[in-house]
């Protein structure tokens, strides 16, 4: 068997770089290569670069320091940096380097295709960070950040030419792959019981619900108390539309072999601090026959803009759909770039730029209405054209619309949410054993202005102890992922014989007393600890810093840390199945769990991608998820998911299999499969934009029987369209795939980048002229 060409790679064959290194930057000392700004200085031997904020009083926390000059980091290109490098925090410990690759021309970070975080002082470590730059921008930059205050100095620097990854293309005339693989089986079926009784039934209307008051919250609520109070079966209410603007939800708690039906009433909400409707601790309970909407006539969710006006200064958004924009006041969270022809986010090249993100957390937006329907920005217009469509937010997340918690046997069926604040769906707590039945997040289809449904996640799983399954569903439309599933997980340094003290832990109610916790090391390997807490002690509950104590001593820490599972939580088990998933800002699927089948699902123009199966962890945002194991994906058709170009290392994919470690994205990945037994069959890619899939930290990972066609060209079409990118991972097999022809795909195959790649499989993928 040949080392190279082969359509078998086995670790008993395994492929070795031999390129020699090719060094692109030493040191800092030569200033065509590298520039600072007036807080980064480079010794007189030009071998240290430091940069010093520690004085820095400016409210803005990023500030950059260092970058190499355009044409060092070239496009599409892999690279290695390599460094020693000593840190000194301000007095609040909030300060770190951030490393970045992005583009010169473009300061937003949209396009960066490296983030890395420095925040330990570790002297003595040699850190070697790859990374690859896009094929977006001809000026790329390695980049040196600083956040808030902070003093760093760089030793020993050195970018590097990374090998090309090894290619095995497909052809016309690969032999069937008859082998044996070892195929997931995805998640198992299951019953989740319906109410029990259907007698008596209560009447809402008896209790003040009324088309004609100006709230029906406390009506619902009082209804809803008298059926637990006389264990009624069934809450009717009647046909028609009813505001709810009372600043508390329709509390459905504690209910059992309960029905809430709608009869097909429209809920009309308008609230500011809390959850439309809160479903926790019951039942055996059915929520069915129900429109859910917002008060858009006083309170619109998000506006379609048109840039009409720039200057160096400011710009300036007419609200297309509005003679006078009803709310003076408003909010400008977020905008994305808006396509008229699918009437949704997510252009090629289009920009997304966040103003007010989080309501109180980031700096009001400074506008100036020039006009009933014009409003002028005074921020520099960046990438902003006159001409240009968007869709701007005026919420993004706050409230949700349905809460639910600690159910059990919880079914919402026969539910239309038009629109919503907030997450639609929302699960936590220990809930298990609920389903969605023709649960549709989608806009009304007669009115123009209505350009959002939800303003966070359609289906959000916070933590459950899974057996969910969703059929016959239509997402849309919304403000982030179509469904993003997985546990909360922690990061933790060992800190004495018996205890580890978090970093960044916002979930001190899962380290309670008594609680036993699974322990991995710092690259999610087995660490071979689970114990039981026995003392928790605050020391910072803001910054979510924690000292957990446990019963038996805590082994040594490899690598940073240890990263915290709590299997109390479990979000497994889950089956979505003949749903239709398209228009929505971010991703489609999040899966961050075990045993998942996925099938017979349509997913069309998602802005940054179909499926992620990921897990990771950070120092200073979000920890999630336990790995992800057992998951089926199985006749889908996948139509144009990823338009934005949304991209890891540098490589724009609809598929994503990988871990984030220590901030999100991140340039670090393990060997260790944290991601197993992943199955893609019999589906259909249509117009893929970059990689069909990136693989990496995963192991026994199959596609085999898919379909890809791509008849549409794209605005810059790239070169890798249509193929597979692995990298530490192993088992890994593409087989049996057939490619109809394309003008617009050069070469379609499977880039492996060697050294970090065990046991792949490349065969029977042929390409034929037409399917």
């Amino acid at each position: 068997m040949p080392r190279f060409g082969c359509t078998l790679l086995l670790a008993l064959c395994p492929i070795i770089a031999t390129a020699d290194e090719v060094i692109v930057m030493q040191g800092f000392g030569n200033k065509e290569l590298f520039t600072t700004s007036d807080k980064g200085k480079v010794s007189e031997d030009g071998q240290t670069f430091t940069l010093d904020t520690l004085d820095r009083t400016n409210p803005h926390p990023w500030s950059i320091h260092g970058r190499t000059t355009q044409d060092v980091i070239q496009p599409a290109t892999a690279y290695l940096a390599t460094f020693k490098l000593t840190i000194e925090q301000g007095p609040d410990k909030e300060g770190f380097v951030h490393i970045l690759c992005r583009p010169i021309s473009d300061g937003t970070g949209n396009s960066d295709t490296l983030r890395y975080n420095v925040k330990e002082n570790k002297p003595d470590k040699t850190y070697s960070i790859p990374f690859n730059s896009g094929t977006d921008f001809n000026d790329y930059a390695f980049q040196i950040h600083a956040y808030k205050n902070v003093k760093a100095t760089f030793t020993d620097f050195k970018i590097t030419r990374r090998p090309d990854p090894v290619f095995f293309p497909f052809s016309e005339k690969q032999d069937e792959f008859k082998g044996d693989l070892n195929i997931p089986t995805g998640a198992k079926d299951f019953e989740v019981i319906l109410p029990q009784k259907q007698t008596p039934v209560v009447k809402a209307t008896d209790f003040g619900f009324s088309a004609d008051a100006e709230d029906n919250v406390e009506a619902l609520n009082k209804a809803i108390q008298h059926c637990k109070d006389t264990n009624a079966a069934k809450l009717e209410l009647a046909p028609g539309t009813y505001r709810c603007t009372a600043e508390k939800p329709i509390n459905i708690h504690d209910m059992v072999d309960f029905t809430f039906d709608g009869k097909g009433a429209k809920l009309v909400f308008y609230r500011k601090r809390y959850h439309s409707i809160d479903i926790r601790n019951c039942q055996r309970t059915l929520v069915t026959n129900l429109v859910i909407d917002w008060d858009w006539e006083i309170d619109p969710l998000a506006s379609l803009v048109k840039v009409v006006k720039t200057d160096e200064k400011s710009f300036d958004f007419e609200f297309v759909h509005y003679k006078r924009f009803p709310k003076r006041d408003v909010r400008c969270a977020i905008i994305s770039a808006f396509d008229p022809e699918t009437r949704s986010v997510g252009i090629e090249g289009g920009v997304t730029r966040g103003f007010e993100f989080h309501a109180g957390r980031n700096p009001k937006t400074d506008y100036t209405w020039i006009s009933d329907n014009v409003m002028r920005i005074n921020e520099k217009p960046g990438r902003l054209k006159v001409g240009d469509l968007y869709r701007l937010q005026h919420y993004y997340y706050d409230r949700n619309c349905f809460n639910m918690s600690n159910n059990v046997h919880l079914t919402l069926k026969d539910i239309d949410i038009l629109s919503t604040s907030g997450h639609a769906l929302l699960i936590t707590g220990t809930q298990h054993h609920w389903q969605f039945d023709n649960v549709n997040i989608v806009a009304p289809k007669d009115d123009p202005k209505r350009v959002i449904t939800c303003t966070a996640d359609h289906c959000h799983v916070a933590q459950s102890r899974g057996f969910f399954k969703m059929a016959n569903c239509e997402f849309s439309l919304g403000a982030d992922d179509i469904l993003n599933v997985h546990d909360n997980a922690g990061f933790a340094r060992k800190s004495g014989e018996y205890s580890i003290t978090t970093q960044n832990a916002r979930i001190a109610g899962s380290f309670k007393p008594g609680t036993v916790l699974e322990l991995r090391q710092g690259d999610y390997s087995p660490s071979g600890f689970s114990g039981k807490v026995k003392e928790l002690k605050t020391i910072d509950a803001k910054g979510g810093i924690y000292e957990i104590i446990f019963e038996t001593p805590v082994p040594e820490q490899k690598f940073d840390g240890f990263v915290i599972f709590n299997w109390t939580f479990d979000s497994r088990n889950i089956i979505v199945k003949d749903c239709f998933f398209h228009d929505n800002r971010a991703r489609g699927l999040l899966i961050l769990a075990r045993d998942v089948t996925i099938e017979n699902t349509r997913f069309r123009h998602h802005e940054m991608g179909a499926i992620k199966i990921e897990t990771g962890y950070t120092f200073n945002v979000w920890s999630e998820g336990y790995g992800a194991d057992n998951i089926v994906v199985r006749n889908c058709t996948f139509e144009s998911v990823n338009p934005t170009n949304s991209s890891n290392d540098g490589k724009a994919r609809d598929i994503f299999m990988g871990v984030y470690m220590k901030s999100d994205p991140s340039a670090e990945r393990t060997e260790y499969p944290i991601l197993a037994n992943i199955l893609f069959e019999n589906n259909t890619f249509q117009e893929t934009y970059g990689l069909v899939a990136f693989i990496s930290s995963a192991g026994n990972v199959t596609f085999r029987n898919n379909t890809f066609i791509n008849n549409k060209p794209r605005n810059k079409n790239l070169p890798y369209r249509g193929s597979f990118y692995v990298t530490h991972a192993s088992n890994v097999n593409v087989v049996n795939n057939t490619y109809v022809k394309s003008p617009y795909i050069n070469n379609p195959g499977v880039q492996i980048q060697p050294d970090t790649v065990k046991n792949v499989i490349v065969q029977g993928n042929k390409i034929v002229d037409e399917k």
